[in-house]
């Protein structure tokens, strides 16, 4: 037995499994507070938490069930529809004892329904479940499920709200899309043993333990945080940076421990320290360099000063000022001075200037000589004037006297930007020449005087355009600054400071190792708890919580019960379905569940088989799985049989009508030929058939009638349908009322579409009586055996005659002119029992 087994395997876990294994194998129900225990006792079995354990002793050789069992319910149908696409709001679905045949048209609602149940019950089919497209605020898809118990209880379900409950695993559904998965894809298997429900509760509680026990282990593991509160690289902090064990931390608490000699220590390195800093040997030095940096900027202040002040530069100027001069004189001689008897206005203007140039330019671009004015054609041949206009334009003393006369206008502007000081009184440098060297002090304050004195005398003779002899070139010797600087240097090697700074530092170091610790006294306590929690955390790494084992022992287990019944069971229905294609089954494990997979030859059956052959290989599979599982009680089918494949249908149809002599088998069909068999061999055997019509009305679709469709329906069930229109045609053709002339063209349409349904009637007593079913329409055999009984000759022949014309002549369009009155409800009787006596006659004759 499969609880054997598991019982085996229990006693050969840890102790704190198998606490847990007791508790669902007694069927107990398990809370939060039962976890919380659980998981005290695997701390306490692990040594990670104290406390006492008392490991008492588990008994399970008298278990002999592991799970609950659940009431087996039929199922009554659907109502109360609501929010589904292309099912009518309110909607039903009645579902017989045994065998219930519901047939529909494309777009009648049948894929609406389907999928509604791959929802609610066991299913691998399409689940794209829309609401109803037709509402602008649809609500969201529900339905009620009603489900019979033994007892005749009624059991109602609300979908989706209870989705989960035991009574959806009664039913599985089987459609196109379901058998397309099962053809190409692996699929779960939706039933196992109820003991292997075991393993799934064990399993969810270990995960649960499991992640309690590594949220913990997180929780405890903690960063080494304690060495942010030390800055300084001493001992103390290294032996922090690898805190691992209790022995660091016993040798940790040796090395911080504070003794007399430390104390002592700690007293003599801050007196040594306070002696040393007191020499301000630092401050000094910074001091000299200050000093050396002020006069490196004095230096480059002489040497900036003077080249400008030099003799050979200030002769340049003095050369500029007079050149500038004698050009001068020049343009006098040369230049506009020659106009200052020809009373001319503006002489010497721009504006003067700008026209003689102009004048000049025109005048060259005419190309033959001319002794006449330009502008007035005058005479001009003995007047001297012009050839003056053009000796001064060709006169190159002017423009040479603007370009000297710009020159001295830079150097004016260079001299004016001169900064001659080249010390600042106030500056640390001024206070330490006067006190050391106030000599140099002098001479620097002097060449500053110097300079600037020379630099107004020169923007003196610039801006008059007449050089002073007394202007003479000055030049400061900054060898003095050098020699400054020089001392200075050897000032700051004489402080040694590399030996003054090396005791220091020697002392800080001792001194940051007392102050270290100083702060690890304080931390102490914590170091301890977080060398606990490591230690913790170290031995709790070393348990795995492995939930492998778990579903390892489930998968063989499943193998040893399960997996071989379940390829015979497969076997076996192949051979039903004269399915033998050599399919086989290939399963696997996965946690918590078995996957199986259909192959042929290691392909997959749809790159191989035909449509219909296809499809007996998913029903085989899925009737399989079914027929295993123990809590099934219906089996739902949208269009099981492939319309392609004529000679597989009668194979299925045998199949589905044995099935449903043991379960219900709910059967959704568009399939005329293959509904009309099933009835056959449903009343063959003598089944509680129920038939359901899905019906599409204007834009609603899903309307369920718990009725044959009318083309499948035989011609007793026909006169019953006949005759209970003809009540309700009597019913409206007595109420209408003679001012109502509308009311008698409906009436006249009633009867007219009722006339229709007879004339249908007398064909289908035709091929079901007179012929005895030998021929029908929508079987594609001849049954020869069946005419032997046929009744037919001329007697008969001349009623149906009659019966197809009373119908027929008002079925089509009456001309106006016949004067003809559509029949009255009395005629319409008349014709129905006319009827009904020729299939009574009929019937005796056949027998």
């Amino acid at each position: 037995m499969i609880i054997d087994d598991i019982v085996k395997w229990i006693e050969e876990q840890p102790y704190w499994q198998q606490v847990i294994a007791k508790k669902i194998l007694d069927k107990s129900h398990i809370y939060d507070e039962d976890i919380e225990d659980f998981f005290s006792i695997f701390m306490k079995y692990n040594n990670l938490e104290h406390g006492n354990f008392n490991r008492e002793k588990i008994e399970f050789r008298n278990i002999t069930n592991t799970t609950d069992e659940h009431k087996i319910a039929n199922w009554k149908g659907l109502d109360n529809v609501i929010g589904v696409n292309a099912i009518k709001d309110n909607a039903n679905l009645v579902i017989g004892p045994q065998l219930t045949l519901i047939y529909g048209e494309n777009g009648s609602g049948k894929s609406g329904f389907t999928r509604l149940l791959n929802n609610i019950f066991i299913s691998r089919g399409d689940t794209r479940l829309l609401s109803n497209i037709f509402k602008d605020n649809p609500s969201p898809p529900s339905a009620n499920i009603n489900f019979e118990t033994n007892d005749g209880n009624i059991d109602k379900l609300y979908y989706p709200k209870d989705s989960n409950h035991p009574y959806t695993d009664h039913v599985s559904v089987f459609d196109s899309h379901s058998a397309l998965h099962d053809l190409t894809q692996e699929s779960e298997l939706s039933f196992s043993p109820t003991e292997f429900k075991f393993f799934d509760k064990l399993l969810e509680i270990v995960q649960k333990l499991k992640e309690k026990f590594e949220a913990k282990i997180n929780d405890k593991t903690l960063d080494n945080t304690f060495i942010n509160h030390f800055d300084k690289e001493t001992s103390i902090k290294r032996l922090l940076l690898n805190l691992n064990t209790k022995d660091d931390f016993d040798e940790l608490k040796i090395k911080v421990k504070l003794t007399e000699n430390d104390m002592e220590n700690h007293a003599n390195n801050n007196k040594r320290i306070s002696e040393l800093q007191s020499m301000q040997i630092f401050d000094k030095k910074q001091e000299y360099q200050n000093l050396i940096s002020i006069l490196e900027d004095v230096k480059k202040t002489i040497k900036k000063l003077n080249p400008l002040f030099s003799s050979a530069y200030l002769s340049e100027v003095k050369g500029l000022i007079e050149e500038r001069n004698h050009y001068k004189d020049v343009s006098l001689t040369e230049g506009i001075a020659q106009f200052k008897d020809e009373n001319i206005e503006k002489l010497g203007s721009k504006e003067w200037k700008d026209f003689i140039e102009s004048a000049y330019k025109y005048y060259t671009t005419i190309n033959h000589s001319v002794n006449y004015c330009i502008f007035c054609h005058q005479d001009i041949s003995n007047i001297k004037l012009i050839d003056k206009y053009w000796k001064y334009l060709k006169n190159e003393s002017e423009k040479i006297l603007a370009v000297k006369n710009n020159s001295i206008k830079k150097e004016e502007r260079r001299f004016k930007l001169i900064n001659t000081t080249i010390l600042n009184k106030d500056s640390i440098l001024s206070y330490f020449l006067k006190d050391d060297n106030i000599d140099l002090f002098n001479s620097i304050n002097q060449a500053s005087n110097n300079f600037e004195s020379l630099k107004d005398k020169v923007l003196k003779a610039l801006n008059n355009l007449q050089w002073d002899s007394q202007i003479k070139g000055y030049n400061f010797d900054y060898n003095e600054i050098e020699k400054v600087i020089n001392n200075l240097n050897n000032l700051i090697e004489d402080l040694d400071e590399d030996s003054v700074k090396k005791e220091i530092e020697e002392l800080q170091i001792k001194e940051n190792e007392f102050n270290d610790k100083l702060k690890v006294e304080k931390l102490l306590p914590k170091i301890e708890d977080f060398i606990n929690n490591k230690e913790w955390v170290d031995n709790a790494s070393k348990i795995k919580i492995n939930t492998r084992s778990i579903t390892s022992k489930q998968n063989s287990l499943f193998s040893k019960y399960v997996t071989d019944t379940y390829i015979e069971t497969f076997n076996n229905e192949c051979q039903k379905l004269n399915a033998n294609f050599s399919a086989e089954i290939k399963q696997r494990g996965r946690k918590g569940t078995t996957l199986n997979k259909l192959t042929i030859q290691e392909k997959k059956p749809i790159d191989i088989l035909s449509e219909g052959e296809q499809r007996a290989i998913a029903l085989a599979n899925f009737l399989s799985e079914t027929s295993m599982n123990k809590n099934n009680v219906c089996i739902v089918f949208d269009d099981p049989v492939s319309s392609l494949d004529h000679k597989r249908k009668e194979i299925i149809a045998d199949r589905l009508i044995d099935e449903a002599q043991q379960k219900q088998v709910v059967i959704f069909t568009h399939d005329l030929p293959f509904l009309l068999l099933m009835q056959n061999k449903s009343s063959e055997k003598q089944l509680d058939c129920r038939h359901n019509t899905l019906r599409k009305i204007k834009n609603e679709t899903g309307i369920s009638t718990n009725s044959h469709p009318w083309i499948s329906m035989t011609v007793k069930r026909r006169i019953g349908y006949l005759k209970e229109q003809l009540q309700n045609i009597t019913t409206y053709y007595n109420n209408i009322s003679s001012d109502a002339p509308e009311e008698q063209l409906e009436y006249s349409y009633k009867a007219k579409m009722w006339c229709e349904e007879l004339r249908e009637t007398w064909e289908k007593s035709i091929e079901e009586l007179l012929l005895n079913g030998s021929i029908e329409r929508f079987n594609p055999a001849i049954q020869t055996s069946r005419l032997k009984k046929a009744p037919f000759n001329r007697e008969l022949y001349e009623e149906v005659e009659k019966g197809m014309t009373e119908s027929s002549k008002w079925v089509h369009d009456r001309s106006s002119a016949l004067g003809e009155e559509t029949p009255s409800p009395e005629q319409l009787k008349e014709y129905i029992d006319d009827l009904e006596k020729f299939t009574k006659k009929l019937k005796k004759l056949i027998k």
